[in-house]
């Protein structure tokens, strides 16, 4: 009779590495990650402030590295030291035609559209394969409204043309898919020829929290909000 020796998962997992036993109680000091969400959130803010800036503890990940990347194709630079980034904001001017890869960062895709529409040039937008499933018809609609020239599309890929300028004004949006759709317009909302006054068109809008994250960001950045979020 032919023998067989079969390998269980607990047994590849002890051969792979061994997990510490604690025979003691354990005390340390553990430094807790940035946030991605804020550190996104700070790049863009930086990049659009009226002087240079530094982030102190960013969350370095794939996705606030495709944010640098493309807000440096924005005009924006960035250095990196130890745990801090210093940024040099934006300046108007004519970047010619860029490719911006938002990977499958929700935050890229969503975020960066309205800000290439206060810049010159021609910026083309794609992702990761299946970035191009995530929704981005609600912020494309509220771009044009706003008289930003972008491709009517219902997702990735899409392209901007930037005229330097983007009006402002009353705007419904429906976030009932994202909150990032709601914090894309208020985060640009800055550097809009007029304020900003958006609102909801349904009642339903997940991640309330991300929108007060922005909200907050933006009141401390200096920049006067008046909200009613819940």
């Amino acid at each position: 009779m032919r023998g067989y020796a079969v390998t269980t998962m607990t047994d590849l997992a002890n051969a792979l590495w061994p997990a510490p036993l604690a025979v003691s109680p354990t005390a340390g000091a553990v430094r807790v990650p940035g946030s991605k969400s804020i550190t996104n959130r700070a790049l863009v803010l930086a990049a659009m402030s009226q002087g240079p800036s530094t982030i102190t503890n960013p969350l370095l990940a794939r996705d606030t590295t495709l944010m640098m990347d493309a807000l440096q194709a924005l005009g924006a630079s960035f250095t990196r030291a130890d745990d801090a980034i210093a940024v040099t904001p934006m300046s108007t001017k004519d970047c010619g035609e860029v490719d911006i890869n938002c990977g499958l960062a929700g935050t890229v895709m969503r975020f960066m559209p309205a800000l290439a529409g206060l810049q010159h040039g021609r910026f083309n937008f794609d992702g990761d394969v299946a970035a191009r499933q995530r929704p981005m018809r609600p912020v494309v609609a509220a771009l044009r409204e706003l008289g930003v020239d972008v491709d009517d599309v219902e997702s990735l890929p899409f392209t901007v043309r930037g005229t330097g300028n983007v009006r402002g004004g009353a705007i419904a949006i429906d976030a009932s898919a994202s909150s990032q759709f709601v914090s894309a317009l208020l985060l640009a909302a800055p550097q809009f020829n007029s304020a900003l006054d958006l609102t909801s068109s349904t009642s339903k809008i997940p991640s309330l929290p991300h929108i007060d994250m922005t909200l907050r960001m933006l009141a401390d950045h200096g920049v006067r909000v008046d909200a009613s979020v819940g």
